[in-house]
C-alpha cells in the first residue's frame, strides 16, 4: 500500500485551562482519516474533543520534510511542562483561543417538584379507593 504525506491542523492543549491552539502535524499515512487518527492520539492534542481535528491535505515529499523541520524546531513540542512553555514563550497570546462550550438547554427548576406532588396525589387517591372510600369525599 502506498504511503502519502499529510499535513493537519489539530487543537492543542495545555495552555490556559478552557483555551486551546492549533498546530500543524506532519504524518506519513494511506489515507486522510487514518492520517486523522495517528495525530488524534498524538501528544498534546486534545484527543477527548470531537472537534480536535480541524484540516487534512495531502501534500508532496518536499513539503512533509520541510514540516517534520518546523515541528522539530516548535519550542511547543519540545517542552515538557507548562512552566518550560512559559520560559521559552513558545505560545503567543494571538495564538490561543477559548474554548467553544455547547450552549446548555434551560429546564423548569420545578418540573420535579410538580411531577412528584402530582405522584403524590395520585397515590393518595389509590389508597383511599382501596379503603373503599370515592374521590368525592
Amino acid at each position: 500500500m502506498e504511503e502519502l504525506y499529510y499535513k493537519v491542523l489539530a487543537k492543542c492543549g495545555h495552555v490556559r485551562r478552557n483555551f486551546y491552539t492549533t498546530k500543524w502535524f506532519y504524518v506519513k499515512a494511506s489515507s486522510g482519516k487514518e492520517a486523522a487518527k495517528i495525530v488524534r492520539y498524538k501528544p498534546r492534542v486534545k484527543h477527548d474533543h470531537k472537534d480536535a481535528i480541524r484540516q487534512v491535505f495531502k501534500i508532496e515529499y518536499e513539503e512533509y520534510i520541510a514540516g517534520l523541520k518546523i515541528m522539530a524546531s516548535d519550542m511547543y513540542f519540545k517542552a515538557h511542562s507548562i512552566q518550560e512553555q512559559k520560559l521559552y514563550n513558545c505560545i503567543k497570546e494571538d495564538e490561543i483561543y477559548p474554548e467553544e462550550k455547547p450552549v446548555k438547554k434551560k429546564t423548569d427548576k420545578n418540573v420535579k417538584t410538580k411531577k412528584r406532588l402530582k405522584h403524590e396525589q395520585i397515590e393518595r387517591e389509590t389508597k383511599k379507593m382501596m379503603r373503599g372510600k370515592s374521590y368525592d369525599e
